[in-house]
């Protein structure tokens, strides 16, 4: 069956059903989503707040979200790549449909300008479709979480 996208930036914009269908299939279908966050990445995207901006592209299966990738552009050109795909969610039931994710993930990164930056966790089941699309594992990320005691050894 086929499939339509739909891009969404700060000049298309986007309404408020839109913008909560987005945040609802994007908390639904990813893991560990927190919906506060969800929501700040995409009205960063589409600049309903204060941003650099960036842009949401969806696919669309009988008129219901199928997939989504939330782009926000960084502001920090000179050390850090132009666009980070935060979210690259797929919906549970089209998981198997690689050549979907595949043709959504081209469209987003022709339609980013500049260098992509993208957080996947070590094992993640997506992380051979990344690399197939040419992302490569560039630095370590270490976090610090400063809720959290430290214990100096």
């Amino acid at each position: 069956m086929s499939h339509e996208t739909t891009l969404y930036d700060a000049f298309t914009g986007m309404n408020t059903a839109e913008k909560s269908a987005v945040i609802h299939f994007l908390c639904e279908h990813t893991e560990d989503a927190e919906q506060q966050s969800v929501r700040e990445a995409v009205e960063y995207a589409i600049k309903h707040k204060p941003s650099f901006g960036g842009f949401i592209l969806t696919a669309h299966q009988c008129r219901q979200i199928i997939a989504a990738v939330v782009v926000n552009r960084t502001g920090m050109e000179g050390y850090n790549p132009h666009n980070l795909f935060v979210y690259v969610t797929i919906h549970k039931d089209f998981r198997h449909d690689e050549a979907m994710m595949q043709y959504l993930l081209k469209k987003a990164i022709d339609h980013a300008d500049g260098d992509i930056a993208l957080h996947v966790p070590p094992g993640h089941p997506a992380l051979k479709l990344y690399r197939k699309m040419g992302f490569k594992s560039q630095l370590l990320e270490l976090r610090l979480h400063k809720s959290a005691p430290r214990a100096i050894a």
